[in-house]
Order: C-alpha cells, then sequence, then structure tokens
C-alpha cells in the first residue's frame, strides 16, 4: 500500500465516508442501533451498545472477510457510542483504528486509539469502550483456540490464555509493521480481491504471519510464554532434520508453523529456538526460503520447455498471497524479477 495514501486516509475526518475497506464483502449497513447490535453481535458476541451523542448521525457501516479461522472486519459507527462487550471469552481481537479515536479500558489498563496507537483486546479481561463518531477501525477476530494451538509448548499442550499488554504501537517497532501489513491487506483486497484465498498454501502463509507476528506481542507481566533462547548450537537434533524434510516434501500444502511442528513431534517454540541454533532463522523464514527457490524452479523449467506458466500462480501456488511481496523477495533473493525469469529460454 502506497504509505502516503495510508497516513491522508488516516488523518482525513472525512475519510470514512470517501472510502470504506472490504466492500467486496458488505455485511449491513444501518441507521438503526437495535440492528447494529444484533448484527455485530453475530460477529463477535453479545454486548451493550448506546449511542451518546447525536442519535440522527448513528450510521453503521461492517464489512467482514474469512480469513481462514480468523476474520477482518471495517466497522464505523459514524456516532460517538460506548461499547460493553464484557469478557470476550472464545476471541482475541486486535484493534486497529484507520481515522478517528476510542477509549478502551480492558481490566486495569485504560488505552486512547488511534492511528497511532492500536490494541488487543484478551479474553478472559473485562472491556468497556467509547468510539468517537470519526472512528474508523479494522478488527482482527482470531479464535482463543487457535491461538493455544499456536502457543503450545507441546503437541496437544493447552494452557489459560494469554495475557497481551493492551495498547500497541502502530509508528514503530514490530507491532508497527503488523499493524500496517493488516492495513495493506485490507486495501489490496479492496483493490483486488481475494483471488489468493483459493489456493490453500498462500491462505496458510497469510494465516500463519498474522498469527506469529500476534504470539510476538507484549505480555502482562507474570506472563513467561514465548521462546527461551540458549547459547550452544551443539549437534542438530533430530527433529530439526524432521522439519526440514517435512517443509521441503509440501511446499505447495497449506503449512503453518504449528503443523510442521506437529510432524517434527515437537512444540513450537522448541521448533522455533532449533531454527535459530542451527539456520540463524525462524522456522518461517526457512519455509519461506525453500517456497521461492521452488518458485524459481518452476519459472526457470518453464522457460526451458517452453510450457506456458503464470507468475502470479506459481506465487498463490508457493504460498504467496501478496504479488508485490513476492517480487520483491524474489528480486532480493535471486537478483531479478520473476517475469525476467520467466521470460529466459
Amino acid at each position: 500500500m502506497n504509505t502516503l495514501l495510508h497516513e491522508s486516509f488516516c488523518k482525513s475526518s472525512n475519510a470514512v465516508q470517501a472510502r470504506p475497506l472490504l466492500t467486496r464483502f458488505p455485511l449491513f449497513r444501518t441507521r438503526e442501533i437495535d440492528q447494529a447490535r444484533e448484527e455485530v453481535a453475530r460477529v463477535f458476541c453479545r454486548h451493550g451498545l448506546r449511542v451518546t451523542g447525536n442519535q440522527h448521525s448513528l450510521e453503521c457501516q461492517h464489512n467482514r472477510v474469512s480469513l481462514g479461522r480468523m476474520s477482518l472486519n471495517f466497522l464505523v459507527y459514524g456516532a460517538d457510542v460506548d461499547i460493553d462487550p464484557g469478557c470476550l471469552e472464545s476471541f482475541y481481537l486486535a484493534q486497529i483504528p484507520i481515522a478517528g479515536s476510542a477509549q478502551i479500558r480492558s481490566g486495569a489498563e485504560a488505552v486512547l486509539s488511534d492511528t497511532r496507537t492500536a490494541v488487543i483486546l484478551s479474553p478472559h479481561r473485562q472491556t468497556r469502550m467509547h468510539w468517537l463518531g470519526d472512528c474508523a477501525q479494522l478488527l482482527l477476530r482470531i479464535p482463543r483456540d487457535l491461538i493455544e494451538e499456536q502457543d503450545g509448548e507441546t503437541p496437544g499442550a493447552t494452557r489459560g490464555p494469554l495475557d497481551f499488554k493492551l495498547a500497541v504501537s502502530q509508528e514503530r517497532g514490530p507491532s508497527a509493521f503488523w499493524c500496517r501489513s493488516i492495513v495493506d491487506l485490507a486495501f489490496n483486497i479492496e483493490s483486488h480481491g481475494c483471488e489468493w484465498m483459493d489456493y490453500g498454501a498462500a491462505l496458510a502463509s497469510l494465516e500463519d504471519f498474522l498469527l506469529r507476528g500476534f504470539l510476538n506481542f507484549p505480555k502482562r507481566d507474570g506472563d513467561s510464554s514465548g521462546p527461551q533462547r540458549g547459547s550452544q548450537a551443539g549437534a542438530m537434533p533430530r527433529y530439526v532434520h524432521r522439519a526440514v524434510d517435512f517443509i521441503d516434501a509440501n511446499l505447495g500444502e497449506p503449512l503453518k508453523i504449528s503443523d510442521i511442528a506437529r510432524a517434527a513431534c515437537v512444540g513450537v517454540r522448541a521448533l522455533e529456538e532449533g531454527f535459530r541454533r542451527h539456520y540463524d532463522t525462524t522456522p518461517s523464514a526457512f519455509l519461506r526460503d525453500r517456497r521461492l527457490q521452488h518458485a524459481r524452479h518452476l519459472l526457470v523449467q518453464a522457460a526451458r520447455n517452453g510450457s506456458p506458466a503464470s507468475v502470479t500462480e506459481v506465487a498463490y501456488r508457493n504460498g504467496f498471497f501478496h504479488l508485490g511481496r513476492f517480487s520483491a523477495l524474489y528480486r532480493e533473493r535471486f537478483g531479478e524479477s520473476p517475469a525476467a525469469t520467466l521470460r529466459r529460454a
């Protein structure tokens, strides 16, 4: 997404009216408070909803696209509203304002959320919100069981919900890149649709990217989840070999890091530590590099054989859902564009 376009969208007070997002996937639009409450509850949870400003300014619009087991939502109320969902219970929610602001309280924490500050709502914390009328947000709904599957130290392990800090920056650090990626994704869906979702590897790659980034967000004091780093490399353990063999045998399949960990008979965090020690990278980056190599192999073979091939299809089949990002990674890795490889005889 063009950064200047994003900034101008976020700063403009009438940007919501000018350009809502995910319009290819409309869920509802209404001026009735009861309908807004009922329809939003179908996607998230039962909640209190009350207009605190001009009743006649309410114009709620909700667009939603499914991303596997997650969903990406665009939501605007058009009026000042109080929202009281209590505990979310069954899901986490990342709220990324792209215009306006909202006051969020979760447990003992409170924050003003705006285009500089997103929030992460944990399922077991009591939450109350006040959205101003100019507030428009992208909301990523992530089922709690999906997070717990990803975070399990051993296959099949479960524990209580992770307890994330409420505020995350949209301006700096890893959280800023993750938030920008969500906004970029929404703009790309708005402009180009979701053809890549027909390719299981591309959808799984997106899901895994979103989950791994989410799990790296800071936790509240007392939550020690996360990889425990050591200092000695030692001999490469068999589970790393099993993981590499599984990756190489399933490059075109819808892989998530939890799938690789399960095939290697080890937990996700142990797998990440093994790859850090022995490859100086993450399982996600290793999988991406192997898929880049496989994509190049397919393009070279097509060029040599004169067989029809599409850069778009090769990218999607190898788990790359963003064509611009695929081309940039490919050029960085091989020194030429995918199209240039395909043109070579």
